[in-house]
């Protein structure tokens, strides 16, 4: 073990640190930090929401009291969760826009950063269509979600959550480069002396916003003429993937596509698993219950891969939790621990973080690729029973896997075991980071100290 930390901390250290100091990565990170607060907000409520699931005996008293009232508590899940590309926008365009006020020199306002990168990424969420008529916003109706005036709707707008996390940081970053590009080149109206700085920085805005609305029409204008936009043509290279999930090769390529998006901040769950895989593994739930031997069925993903959520994350929780020298993942660990516990990993994605985190990443999209080989070709061998029967995606490592084999004990092995796994995957990369943490913690300890003299 001492010749992979080594190996670790000599060969692949150094250019991790130096991806991490990239500025955009660096305000991307602080952004993932900022969002903590909102993701646990919904998690709370989103467990509330699945106690019927979680303990079904009581599902009765639950759907007569508390579950009553759903429609009004959710309320602070879709705004915080269903919301989070919004917050990730924000904090984006206004850390980035910090760092080059800081680092060079610039009078640019944070806060003014921060809300032209929120314009940019409004003004990606309707959704346009051009033909020989002309532009048409799109219009559709459905059972559970509609396109009404261009903008897709479900419990709330669709673009505002995950899915639309690495839009928002792509437009934060761009609005950020026009806004710093105007004020180096002095290309804003300057006000006269005396005027409060508040106008001088609201007027200063106005010539960005101007050529960034002219560059985001122009961007969605040449994508409608194809059919698409910037979150359409997102989607459009993972089609292919409803044609890998009959072979062990083709679900790696699919568990590496989910979480190669989640690293770069795209919900590759939602993109991936829930646009393009969950019908095809309900159909192969339905024809295993009649017999067939599908391996990749039903929630065969959450019980034996999501332990803890995508990347396997329960294992990084767990060394946070009991092994975390910082401050910072102590407290992310106990935050992050009980919505772990159900599948729910939203704290531990954003607040790590592990979106563009280059010490987290690595284990974040091998772990699965190793968690799912296991389980397959556990499958494969007659190990473990196959997947027969539906359960919620909530259920905790191990219960999961024994309801879905239809009360297989050994289901709960295999998930122990990689849940075993994860933590062994984890541990050397969460280590390396758990200790630069801390000694940037202890860092600004002296240096507050030494202001307190």
């Amino acid at each position: 073990m001492n010749h992979v930390f080594t190996f670790l901390e000599q060969r692949l250290m150094p250019p991790l640190n130096k991806v991490a100091n990239l500025r955009f990565i660096r305000a991307i990170m602080q952004a993932g930090i900022i969002t903590v607060p909102f993701t646990i907000v919904g998690s709370i409520f989103l467990i509330i929401n699945n106690l019927p699931q979680i303990i079904p005996p009581l599902a009765g008293f639950f759907e007569q009291t508390i579950l009553k009232f759903s429609p009004l508590y959710s309320v602070a899940t879709t705004m915080s969760i269903g919301s989070i590309a919004l917050f990730y926008c924000l904090a984006t365009a206004y850390y980035l826009t910090d760092i080059y006020r800081k680092e060079e020199k610039l009078q640019l306002s944070s806060f003014v950063g921060a809300t032209l990168g929120l314009f940019a990424f409004l003004m990606t969420i309707i959704q346009v269509d051009i033909s020989d008529s002309g532009a048409q916003l799109l219009q559709t109706t459905g059972e559970t979600a509609i396109i009404y005036n261009g903008v897709a709707l479900g419990s709330w707008v669709t673009r505002f959550s995950g899915v639309g996390i690495f839009i928002g940081i792509i437009t934060a970053v761009l609005a950020t480069q026009v806004y710093r590009f105007c004020v180096k080149k002095k290309i804003t109206i300057q006000m006269p002396a005396g005027v409060p700085d508040g106008v001088s920085k609201a007027f200063a805005s106005l010539i960005p916003a101007i050529i960034i609305a002219f560059l985001m029409i122009l961007i969605n204008g040449c994508l409608a003429i194809f059919h698409t936009d910037l979150h359409g043509l997102l989607s459009k290279p993972f089609e292919f993937v409803k044609d890998l999930t009959g072979s062990w090769l083709g679900i790696i390529v699919i568990m590496l596509l989910i979480h190669l998006l989640w690293a770069v901040g795209v919900h590759g769950t939602a993109v991936i698993k829930n646009s393009f895989i969950n019908p095809i593994l309900l159909v192969a739930l339905t024809e295993n219950i009649d017999g067939a031997t599908n391996i990749f069925a039903g929630d065969f993903v959450n019980m034996y891969i999501f332990i803890g959520g995508a990347g396997s994350t329960l294992g990084l929780v767990l060394l946070m939790l009991f092994r975390a020298k910082s401050q910072q993942l102590k407290v992310l660990g106990k935050a992050a621990i009980l919505p772990g516990l159900f599948n729910i990993n939203e704290p531990v994605i954003f607040g790590a973080p592990i979106v563009y985190n280059p010490y987290l990443i690595i284990p974040f999209i091998v772990t699965p690729l190793i968690n799912v080989t296991v389980a397959y070709f556990a499958t494969s061998f007659g190990i473990v029973a196959k997947v027969i029967t539906g359960i919620p995606w909530i259920s905790p490592v191990g219960i999961g896997a024994f309801l879905g084999t239809g009360g297989d004990f050994r289901g709960i092995l295999i998930a122990i075991l990689n849940l075993l796994i994860s933590i062994v995957c984890y541990y050397p990369f969460f280590r390396m980071y758990d200790n630069k943490l801390f000694v940037e913690q202890q860092a600004n300890e002296a240096e507050a100290a030494r202001h307190d003299q």
